[in-house]
């Protein structure tokens, strides 16, 4: 009986993960132009962000727990959409529009998931004591006031 050894595929995986990380960036940076239309800028970028998981074996641990899970999200999220299109009385137009909450919720819960599995693969704590020093700070009393001010005039210039 043969036997396939497929323990190799371990020493390609960073290369997979830069692979992964370049294409995902590179993607966003055209399809926003964040940074313009220049595909040289776009192309440097994503791979100085990318060479980052090269050096950094960890962040390699992170792409490989992260996408897995992220593709268990995808699929769910897909069968939610057919479950919810077979429902009579909902405009998938008007239930996924612009300014909808659901939008923000997930949104959320993909900002969760990524913090999550994070904490995870890097294994990091929350020292409450530096936390609450830093809450106690001045600087944080002004970011919060700024953030204040900007809701505030953002709510009254809409007005």
């Amino acid at each position: 009986m043969a036997v396939a050894d497929v323990s190799a595929i371990g020493y390609f995986m960073p290369i997979f993960a830069f692979l992964l990380v370049f294409i995902v960036i590179y993607a966003l940076l055209v399809k926003t132009k964040v940074l313009g239309e220049s595909p040289a800028v776009m192309l440097f970028i994503s791979f100085i962000l990318s060479s980052f998981f090269i050096v950094e074996a960890s962040l390699v641990d992170f792409v490989q727990f992260s996408s897995a899970w992220f593709g268990v999200i995808v699929i769910s999220l897909f069968f939610l959409i057919v479950v919810i299109a077979f429902i009579p009385d909902i405009d998938l137009a008007a239930f996924f529009g612009k300014g909808n909450w659901f939008a923000w919720v997930l949104l959320g819960g993909m900002l969760l998931f990524f913090i999550f599995s994070s904490a995870y693969v890097f294994n990091w704590v929350v020292n409450w004591g530096m936390l609450k020093d830093w809450f106690d700070s001045d600087w944080f009393g002004m970011g919060l006031l700024l953030v204040i001010a900007g809701v505030v005039s953002f709510v009254l210039t809409k007005k």
